[in-house]
């Protein structure tokens, strides 16, 4: 009969502990959405959307801006809102005159970019790991499992050669082998 009180106290404890190191996790890795949305309004950059995988550590610009310093400006205050976070600066450059043909050509750089991806893959022997990518305004994400820790550096060294790839965002897995 004591043993399951001992056993049931410590099933107590050990939830207690769980509890308490899931809250320190959200303590150390606070939400900073808010803080980057303030401070691109701050910085007349109100087109600029703002997303948050708190888990993944990404914080995802996106909207549209008018000039290439303007995605940079927010790129830059993004980090500075939140500098412990990867900044994935997707805003599209739009000029005020043309914006149709800027869609146009954005869409066609990204498809170009995918495709050479995909080549350079098929040239390094990478083609048979369960590698997905998406190129969104020059950032190129890749996603998927791999089998090797090399292979996901690999992947993403591969990537960073495409050209007018500005960034890489990795956030492949290695497989688990046991």
């Amino acid at each position: 009969m004591r043993s399951i009180r001992l056993t049931g106290f410590a099933a107590v404890l050990l939830l207690l502990a769980f509890g308490l190191a899931c809250n320190s996790r959200k303590a150390e890795n606070p939400p900073l959405k808010d803080n980057v949305k303030k401070a691109m309004e701050q910085a007349d950059l109100k087109d600029v959307t703002v997303d948050e995988d708190v888990d993944k550590n990404v914080i995802t610009l996106g909207g549209k801006v008018h000039t290439e310093d303007a995605k940079n400006r927010a790129g830059d205050v993004a980090k500075s809102a939140a500098p412990n976070r990867v900044i994935a600066n997707e805003i599209s450059i739009e000029p005020v005159d043309n914006e149709s043909a800027a869609k146009d050509i954005a869409k066609n750089v990204d498809d170009a970019i995918e495709k050479n991806y995909k080549a350079a893959l098929i040239a390094n022997h990478l083609d048979k790991q369960r590698i997905s990518f998406k190129s969104k305004n020059g950032v190129l994400t890749l996603k998927g499992k791999v089998n090797t820790v090399d292979d996901r550096q690999a992947a993403q060294d591969i990537a960073k050669t495409v050209p007018k790839v500005q960034q890489v965002i990795n956030e492949l897995q290695v497989k688990n082998r046991g």
